[in-house]
């Protein structure tokens, strides 16, 4: 089979740089074949470039090459210091919060790459096996990770969807989830999306998704993916994310770090990534010390 031409997309910002170094580290040890697409905010960018961009198969991008110039100007407004940005904010009331710039990045990144789909790898997961390089496709098919909602939250990111794009509510049957990690779209599905909104509502669909208090990016391209393309090239896994990673992503789980390094030492089919939600701030010795665990056993398993 030839495989069709995927890379991996990580946007992530200065806070989360020691995360994103394990990453790095981890997709040169599993993945190195794999082109790994980076986009920092501008004013992040010398400090990504000086550390990780003279790799092999690593291009780092800043978020002004991506994003239309509107939402750009919106980014930047939004990390200048706080008490500035609040002056702004009550006389523009126009700033956008990070995560919200980087969900539209991952959009923007795949529609732009050089790419025929890509794998969103986010700067808080680390691979922790080889990532062979028909991994992300059935023959010749992109793998499309996705269950239905099964709580108020899955629920509320796909009614965010429908909400964005204005379709009636009362017509919506069936809410999936499609928020697992990693998450592959084709470059075609984001083209299409960007084009139905557009078409539909113009630069205000900006607007509709920053009103919502829970979009996501990989439930938009999960409904283009499904409505839009009626799953062309797809083979849809119907799955739960905790089949594909070992997760420590709610405040509950914060205990169960070692629990998840032993339970990966455990496995005899080892899960390919490990999430450690960078919102729950856990020690940065505690995750670097789970990683070398995970790394040192699962190099000394492929001796």
């Amino acid at each position: 089979m030839d495989t069709p031409s995927i890379c991996l997309i990580t946007p992530t910002y200065i806070r989360d740089i020691e995360q994103f170094a394990l990453l790095r580290k981890s997709i040169i040890e599993f993945a190195a074949n794999y082109h790994h697409l980076v986009i920092v905010q501008g004013e992040d960018f010398n400090a990504f470039n000086h550390r990780f961009g003279h790799g092999n198969n690593i291009s780092i991008v800043k978020t002004q090459d991506i994003l239309p110039s509107y939402i750009e100007k919106r980014r930047h407004l939004s990390v200048e210091p706080k008490i500035i940005r609040s002056i702004k904010k009550f006389f523009y009331k126009k700033l956008i919060l990070g995560w919200q710039a980087q969900q539209l990045t991952k959009i923007y990144a795949l529609a732009k790459c050089g790419f025929e789909a890509a794998a969103f790898i986010d700067s808080d997961v680390f691979l922790c096996d080889y990532i062979p390089a028909n991994y992300f496709y059935v023959n010749d098919d992109l793998k499309l990770f996705r269950r239905k909602a099964l709580n108020a939250e899955s629920l509320d990111f796909d009614i965010s969807t429908h909400e964005i794009i204005g379709n009636d509510l009362y017509d919506i049957t069936e809410l999936f989830d499609y928020i697992f990690h990693p998450s592959c779209f084709k470059k075609s599905t984001a083209i299409a999306l960007l084009d139905m909104l557009t078409d539909l509502h113009g630069e205000k669909w900006f607007k509709r998704f920053f009103s919502e208090k829970r979009p996501s990016e990989y439930n938009l391209l999960g409904y283009a993916a499904n409505f839009l393309e009626k799953y062309q090239g797809y083979s849809v896994v119907n799955c739960n994310p905790e089949d594909v990673h070992y997760s420590i992503r709610c405040a509950v789980d914060c205990e169960k770090l070692q629990l998840n390094v032993t339970r990966f030492m455990e496995d005899e089919i080892k899960k390919p990534f490990f999430l450690i939600q960078s919102t729950l701030r856990l020690n940065n010795d505690q995750i670097t010390e789970a990683f070398h665990r995970v790394l040192e056993h699962a190099s000394r398993k492929s001796q």
